[in-house]
């Protein structure tokens, strides 16, 4: 049994309550041991603010230790996967998503690697100058970077972008809340704790943090004294709910795809057939696989269009 206590003179509510605004006192009996999304929310403001305390050294560190976990904890990732791809495939989740939601030993190399590489550019990313103007003698204005402060990133269905972001954002000493497909629930369980491992050692675990419920979202929306940016990363019907139901806190939001290959008459043509091959079939469901191919009218005569029909046929 649940209970809301609120001054019932307030109009509307009873209403308002049913449609999930916090009105009032909220009491619940609940076996979970999660914290409230509002603490969840202060604790990565302090954690952002720990973050950018340290020293670049320091947030490298972190990013490498996350990228020797991915590697060390191998079978315990993807077990918690397997987990996943059952129940998605019990579901009948369409078959792009299943392979986004899909981990492999490759793939963890992959991220592995990226994530150094996040490390090694991180060096820079807080407090460089941009640019410097003089304003009068012994006056000068600088243009240096500095965090934004607390990230809201909601992504859908892959998995490996929660160690992408949270390196990024420990890169730019920025907190981070992240929010991914229930899909993935197993996997993002698993690396999110494998994310504040890393950040332990420095006191900055509370900095990135996962929000596990769609209710908790349209709370997060409304947390404009803890959120500073918003940025959904997926499908655009995601994108675009974002963008109506945030209305004080900023959206980095994308539009529609539009990942062309154009094969121009002077190509070099054993080069573009390698570039239109590795767009499109090397990983068909990743968000920026060739979606078009344009090719030069000129070429259509010739046996550059039959060896991409084939290629592409042959390749499924």
């Amino acid at each position: 049994v649940s209970v809301v206590i609120c001054n019932g003179t307030q109009e509307q509510a009873i209403k308002s309550i049913m449609s999930g605004r916090k009105i009032g006192t909220f009491f619940t009996e609940t076996s979970t041991s999660s914290q409230p999304i509002d603490i969840v929310a202060e604790n990565a403001r302090v954690g952002s603010r720990q973050l950018q305390s340290l020293k670049p050294d320091e947030r490298a560190t972190a990013i490498n230790t996350l990228a020797d976990l991915l590697q060390s904890r191998q079978a315990e990732i993807l077990s918690a996967n397997a987990k996943d791809l059952e129940e998605a495939e019990k579901t009948g989740l369409a078959k792009p998503l299943l392979s986004r939601l899909s981990l492999t030993p490759s793939k963890l190399q992959s991220l592995s690697t990226g994530l150094r590489q996040i490390a090694d550019s991180s060096y820079s990313n807080v407090g460089r100058v941009l640019r410097r103007t003089k304003i009068a003698e012994d006056l000068e204005l600088k243009q240096i970077t500095v965090p934004i402060g607390v990230l809201l990133v909601i992504f859908e269905s892959r998995p490996d972008s929660l160690p992408q972001v949270a390196a990024l954002a420990m890169s730019s000493a920025n907190g981070l809340l992240l929010k991914g497909g229930k899909e993935a629930m197993h996997s993002n369980r698993y690396l999110i704790e494998l994310v504040k491992e890393s950040l332990q050692p420095f006191g900055a675990a509370n900095a990135i943090s996962l929000v596990s419920t769609r209710e908790e979202i349209g709370d997060l929306l409304s947390m404009e004294n803890h959120i500073d940016l918003i940025i959904p990363r997926g499908s655009s019907d995601l994108v675009r709910s974002i963008q109506e139901q945030s209305k004080h806190i900023p959206v980095l939001g994308h539009a529609e795809g539009i990942c062309h290959v154009y094969v121009d008459k002077d190509a070099n043509l054993d080069k573009a057939l390698k570039i239109v091959r590795d767009s499109k079939c090397d990983y068909p469901a990743a968000c920026n696989a060739m979606e078009t191919l344009l090719i030069h009218e000129s070429l259509l005569q010739g046996s550059f269009f039959t060896d991409v029909c084939n290629m592409l046929q042959k390749e499924g």
